[in-house]
């Protein structure tokens, strides 16, 4: 489990420009731990994987290398990335989930 895991997150902390430092940061890590959860040594705790979730816009099965689909959501920023809150990001990220779920109950009536 702890290397898909591994693999998924470097590639996502990749694909959105954002380093190390940045993610144990937010995550309240050492950046040494959170590189040994990337090399697949160690796994992310519960609290954690949800964060981590909330910022990528991906399920926790997909982290964790049960699903391949990753559909995020498709927001702009206008900042450098090393410029951006990552709690807000995954704010931003929650509250769109919460609104496509709501638009998806208002299409079921």
């Amino acid at each position: 489990m702890g290397e898909k895991l591994g693999e998924r997150l470097e590639k996502l902390r990749k694909l959105n420009n954002l380093t190390q430092e940045q993610i144990s940061n937010y995550l309240d890590l050492d950046q040494s731990n959170y590189s040994k959860i990337e090399k697949g040594k160690r796994n992310l705790n519960v609290s954690s994987l949800d964060k981590v979730c909330l910022l990528y816009d991906c399920s926790p099965e997909y982290l964790l290398g049960e699903s391949d689909v990753y559909n995020p959501q498709k927001i702009a920023f206008r900042l450098d990335k090393k410029d951006y809150d990552l709690n807000v990001v995954s704010k931003i990220n929650e509250t769109m989930k919460y609104l496509n779920l709501l638009e998806e109950l208002n299409d079921g009536e």
